[in-house]
């Protein structure tokens, strides 16, 4: 999965075309994703904005491919920011992946579309479709997606 991580990234990064499409391309881009912290907040006010202004719900939304491809982006941005962060690699780990490294998990992290990019940080194991996904789509969240990825990243010292 580093590699699809790795080119969902550069497609962003150099205006190129995802299969699909990606929603929210434009607003993307106002966001100034620039691998900081600070980016991640931005990110967290976007996703809110499309949660009151469009109030997705959570199945008709993950059956048009440029939404998929706009989470699926966000999750790699996350696991970039958190790299860039710490100095220290993200690992990224398909379900089966992870169920291959990590079998435990498999009675605390059922197979979805949550779970279908995972990834090891410097510091744990993370989901950040998970701090995604609820963001975008619980009426009331204290998730952010900027503290998750903090408490994924340690500083490089």
């Amino acid at each position: 999965m580093n590699d699809q991580a790795q080119w969902y990234l550069n497609t962003f990064f150099t205006q190129g075309e995802f299969p699909g499409g990606l929603s929210f391309n434009a607003a993307l881009n106002q966001c100034n994703l620039d691998g900081t912290m600070e980016s991640l907040d931005r990110v967290d006010s976007l996703l809110d904005q499309i949660r009151t202004k469009i109030k997705p719900e959570f199945n008709a939304f993950l059956n048009v491919r440029a939404n998929q491809n706009f989470l699926y982006l966000l999750c790699f941005y996350v696991g970039h920011v958190i790299a860039k962060s710490s100095g220290k690699a993200v690992r990224w780990l398909s379900y089966q992946d992870m169920l291959n490294e990590i079998p435990d998990n498999r009675q605390f992290f059922p197979e979805c579309f949550q779970t279908s990019a995972t990834c090891i940080t410097p510091v744990s194991f993370f989901v950040p479709l998970h701090s995604i996904t609820m963001r975008l789509f619980e009426p009331i969240t204290t998730k952010s997606v900027r503290l998750s990825a903090e408490g994924n990243s340690v500083k490089n010292a």
